[in-house]
């Protein structure tokens, strides 16, 4: 009887082993798209922040999301591009719009995942700030 019941406990380790270690590297995944998710919407605020402040322009809002986010972003170039432009959207993007009254800041774009469960993509990232601009009482 011994053996067998060898036998059944690496039958149920073959089996039972693709499936934690599919939740394991799920949860690493998840917590690497998180965090990088988190990071775009730091840089979106601090790229609005700096725009919206007495004389500064859309310009130095996406420079500073730019550098804001580059730090977070591990083999991802990332670049001054808004969606409408006739060049190709490089992998991660920031787009700053002045709206008058206001700034917006967009991040978008994929990161590659960790583990590529479909060839080519990546995982979405998206973050959208607008900020009413400072103005100052005479």
């Amino acid at each position: 009887m011994k053996p067998l019941s060898h036998g059944s406990a690496l039958v149920e380790f073959a089996l039972a082993w693709p499936i934690v270690l599919l939740l394991v590297l799920g949860s690493v995944e998840l917590a690497v798209w998180a965090s990088e998710a988190a990071a775009a919407r730091s840089a979106a605020i601090a790229g609005a922040r700096a725009g919206t402040v007495a004389g500064a322009s859309a310009d130095v809002a996406a420079a500073v999301a730019l550098r804001s986010l580059s730090a977070s972003l591990i083999g991802v170039r990332a670049a001054v591009w808004c969606p409408g432009h006739a060049t190709a959207p490089p992998p991660v993007w920031v787009c700053a719009t002045d709206q008058g009254s206001a700034l917006q800041v967009d991040v978008g774009g994929t990161v590659p995942a960790l583990v590529p469960l479909v060839s080519g993509s990546g995982l979405p990232l998206k973050a959208h700030v607008a900020l009413n601009k400072e103005t100052f009482a005479k």
